[in-house]
C-alpha cells in the first residue's frame, strides 16, 4: 500500500492563512536563468547559471531550489507579503532591460548607479551585484518595482529582511 502525503504552504495575510502554491513551487534551471536575466541557454551549457548560483552559495537540489531559498541568498525573509513575493519572483533587468524600461541608455544606468543622478531626484535603486565584484562582468540586476518607483517618484519598495540569531550585531544598512 502506497501512501502519499500532499504538504501543502501557506501565506499569512492580515491574520487569515491562504493556500500560496506559487510562493513555493520548484524553480528548474531555465526558470533561474530567466530570473536571473542571463542569456539564455543554448545546448544544456549553464555556466553562467552555475557562476550565479556560487556567488549566492545557492545549491541545487534535484536540479530545482525554491524561492524562500533565493530570497534568502540576497538577506531577505522567506516569507514576504502576498504583493512583496509577487514582485521579487519578477525577472530582474540587466541595465540594457532596466534602460529600456525607462527610455535611456545602459551607460545612463551605470552612471546613476554610481550615485550620479539627475538633480531633485532621489538615489538611484541599490544594484544586486550577480559576479562577486569580477571587474567587466556585467553582473548588476536591478528589480522592476525598484526601478518604476524610483522613476515615478515613488518610495521604493521594502521587503522582509532575515532576522539576526540572538546575540548577534545588527549591521547599519
Amino acid at each position: 500500500m502506497r501512501v502519499s502525503t500532499h504538504v501543502v504552504f501557506f501565506a499569512r495575510i492580515s491574520g487569515t492563512y491562504v493556500p500560496s502554491m506559487t510562493h513555493d513551487t520548484p524553480l528548474s534551471k531555465d526558470d533561474l536563468v530567466t530570473f536571473f536575466c542571463l542569456k539564455p541557454v543554448n545546448n544544456g551549457d549553464y555556466r553562467a547559471l552555475s557562476r550565479v548560483l556560487k556567488t549566492l552559495g545557492i545549491r541545487l537540489v534535484g536540479g530545482t531550489t525554491r524561492w524562500p531559498v533565493v530570497w534568502s541568498a540576497f538577506g531577505l525573509a522567506p516569507e514576504q507579503d502576498l504583493q512583496r513575493a509577487a514582485e521579487l519572483r519578477e525577472p530582474l533587468f540587466d541595465a540594457k532591460a532596466a534602460a529600456a524600461l525607462i527610455g535611456v541608455t545602459p551607460s545612463i544606468i551605470y552612471r546613476w548607479s554610481k550615485g550620479n543622478v539627475p538633480a531633485r531626484m532621489p538615489v538611484f535603486p541599490k544594484a544586486i551585484d550577480l559576479s562577486n565584484g569580477r571587474e567587466n562582468a556585467r553582473g548588476l540586476r536591478w528589480r522592476r518595482a525598484e526601478v518604476l518607483a524610483w522613476h515615478s517618484h515613488e518610495t521604493l519598495p521594502v521587503y522582509a529582511r532575515t532576522v539576526p540569531s540572538f546575540g548577534s550585531l545588527i549591521p547599519k544598512t
